[in-house]
């Protein structure tokens, strides 16, 4: 599904007669060569540049650029903006996305200067769809963000859902599916609630489009299933098409061949009728695996020639057209050297010289030619040896500041440790116990906390945001902030805690001035367990508890929302858990890279199913060997797989 907001512009009002009964080109001329006042004259340029534009696009430019130099002039801001995002516009339809950017900054200052919000609200989404576009998509964030804040300030339902929408689509785009998935359901609550039917319609089929990257293909069909339903009252056929061909792709992946088959033919008629190039492309891919599973293989074959031939005539229209292009171009200058050889020919069969003098001019030639070619190689030799000695030098300062950069990570990776709380604590509290800990990078993001108080012990598995040196700096404040609360503050209950660690997150990054990301933060889970009493209290943000009693593995689930970052209520409250252990109970705690790590047969992820059968089945073993046995299987599992993010496992015997 498209992005649901496209870019527009809003023509300022015009208080004249003759633009509401749009004059012809040439009355349109005489006003702005004869116009009693400057704005009229910026008017009718302006409205000349639009109608120029389906017509003479140089002309479009130039009466854009008159009626821009004039609104200058005159300090009209407002008619600078709308101009100058016309001019956007235009370069965004000829593909021209960076100039695109560059005008809707123009107008973005202009706005910001005159602090018109309704205006910012649009050009801020704008410019994110540009952003999108150039595949910078950290930026795309942070204009809808901006965006999004406006309009829940003006009550601007509809609006909201949009960008809510927009986000999740670029959260999709960067693999973040999770935080795509809470955007998806924000726009459709918004819209549901409004009963904004093409909203509606287009947040089914994204949450469907994100069930399929998931391949959760049973929800997918089912949210692609409940936008079908709106089919009859949504004008574009596009996404019609669209929709269709996407419900055939999990009827395929369900193995469901005859309705798969009938979707795409049904798309396949509604993108030929309105020439969906794309659409039409996929159909015929998705028909040819039909066909290829039911055993069609004829069929199958002439089904994957089409997509083949489709696919090739829309990636590569506008480089035949180029290689067109050069081709005659080398044509034309093959027939300009023939001739101009041929000239030269007859020159030669005129000439009268006398063999002696063909000679020495021969002979002349070669003596030239090889003193020509003796100074080109010593000159060629000599820029050789210079460049090689300049590139040398900035090898040996690359890697003279790639040694600096690494003493400096190798230096924090020390601090890091001495600052971490050691392994050999928690053995010394409990009857057995192991803390796996494996890094990404050479500094982790992930952590592992301890502290005592009288008969108390605090246990904590902390998930930094991201991985490497940027994560780390989170990591030593996550230890600092722990640190303090439960030593210089007294606070030991787990869910107070990470209430007074969410404050304090949000506070620091805040007053340091830092540019903070919308979800840096830390994924928790937090125990305090009494040894006097056997009594554990859990809180987690984001983060699981797993515990074994009597053999059986236990789940309790920590709160949906991490420590810190802005995506949530900067106030949280967390659930505390309380739970009775007796001997011998298993306490686990882990961060999401354990789960996440890609590798298998078919490189997807480890997954939380997989681990509690590993569980399982070490559960007898000794804490060591347990330890030895999870490393172990995620060494298999990964192979030649790199390490996708910092892990972190903790277990312990009561």
């Amino acid at each position: 599904m498209r992005l649901k907001t496209l870019l527009f512009f809003t023509l300022f009002g015009y208080s004249l007669f003759l633009f509401s009964q749009s004059p012809e080109i040439d009355s349109l001329k005489i006003l702005t060569e004869n116009a009693v006042s400057d704005t009229i004259r910026i008017d009718a340029a302006n409205l000349l540049a639009r109608k120029y534009r389906s017509i003479d696009l140089e002309k479009t430019f130039e009466y854009a650029e008159m009626a821009l130099t004039t609104a200058k002039k005159i300090e009209d801001l407002s008619r600078q903006a709308n101009i100058l995002n016309y001019i956007g516009i235009v370069h965004y339809g000829l593909g021209n996305y960076e100039l695109t950017l560059d005008y809707f900054y123009q107008v973005l200052s202009i706005h910001e200067q005159t602090q018109d919000s309704v205006q910012l609200a649009v050009i801020y989404n704008n410019v994110g769809l540009i952003l999108t576009d150039l595949g910078r998509f950290e930026e795309t964030i942070e204009y809808y963000e901006k965006s999004l804040k406006i309009k829940l300030n003006k009550g601007d339902d509809i609006g909201v859902a949009t960008t809510y929408s927009n986000l999740g689509l670029v959260y999709d785009e960067v693999g973040k599916i999770d935080t795509a998935m809470y955007y998806y359901r924000l726009s459709y609550n918004i819209d549901k609630k409004e009963n904004y039917i093409e909203g509606i319609y287009a947040d089914l089929s994204n949450i469907g489009d994100n069930f399929m990257k998931r391949e959760n293909y049973d929800s997918a069909k089912k949210y692609y299933e409940g936008s079908m339903s709106l089919m009859n009252q949504i004008e574009e056929p596009y996404y019609k098409a669209e929709l269709l061909e996407k419900f055939g792709d999990v009827n395929l992946a369900q193995k469901e061949y005859e309705r798969a088959k009938e979707k795409y033919t049904l798309a396949l008629e509604m993108a030929t009728e309105i020439g969906a190039k794309q659409i039409i492309g996929n159909t015929y891919k998705g028909l040819s695996e039909v066909d290829k599973a039911l055993g069609n293989f004829k069929s199958s074959l002439e089904y994957y020639e089409k997509y083949v031939a489709i696919q090739r005539e829309i990636f590569n229209e506008e480089q035949a057209q180029k290689l067109a292009q050069v081709e005659n171009n080398f044509q034309i200058q093959t027939r300009e050297n023939q001739i101009n050889l041929l000239n030269k020919e007859a020159e030669i069969k005129d000439l009268r010289l006398d063999n002696n003098q063909m000679l020495i001019y021969w002979m002349g030639g070669i003596i030239a030619l090889i003193i020509f070619i003796i100074i080109l190689q010593y000159r060629k030799n000599s820029y050789k040896t210079k460049t090689n000695s300049i590139l040398q030098a900035q090898n040996d300062e690359i890697k003279e500041k790639n040694k600096n950069i690494m003493d400096s990570i190798l230096c924090a990776k020390n601090i890091q440790q001495a600052i971490l709380p050691d392994d050999e604590k928690l053995k010394n509290v409990f009857n057995e116990a192991f803390v796996f800990s494996r890094a990404r990078d050479v500094v982790s993001g992930d952590f592992y906390w301890f502290a005592e108080r009288d008969e108390k012990v605090l246990i904590a598995a902390v998930d930094c945001t991201g991985h490497g040196v940027p994560a780390a700096f989170l990591n030593v404040l996550g230890n600092t902030l722990l640190n303090q609360i439960v030593h210089e503050s007294n606070v030991l209950s787990p869910s107070k805690i990470l209430e007074e660690l969410n404050d304090h997150v949000i506070d620091s990054l805040k007053s340091n001035k830092v540019y903070v990301q919308v979800d840096d933060g830390m994924d928790i889970a937090l125990c305090m367990f009494d040894r006097n009493t056997k009594k554990l209290s859990y809180a987690g943000a984001k983060r699981p508890l797993y515990f074994i009693h009597k053999s059986e593995l236990n789940v309790v689930k920590g709160d949906h929302y991490p420590v810190g970052g802005m995506l949530y209520e900067t106030k949280r409250n967390y659930n505390q858990h309380e739970l009775q252990l007796q001997s011998n109970d298993l306490i686990y705690m882990f961060t999401d890279g354990i789960v996440d790590q890609f590798g298998g047969e078919s490189n997807k992820k480890f997954m939380y199913g997989r681990l509690k059968k590993l569980l399982n089945e070490i559960v007898g073993l000794p804490l060591e060997k347990q330890k030895e046995a999870i490393e172990n299987e995620l060494i298999s599992w990964q192979g030649s797989n790199e390490q996708t993010d910092d892990m972190l496992f903790i277990g312990v015997k009561v």
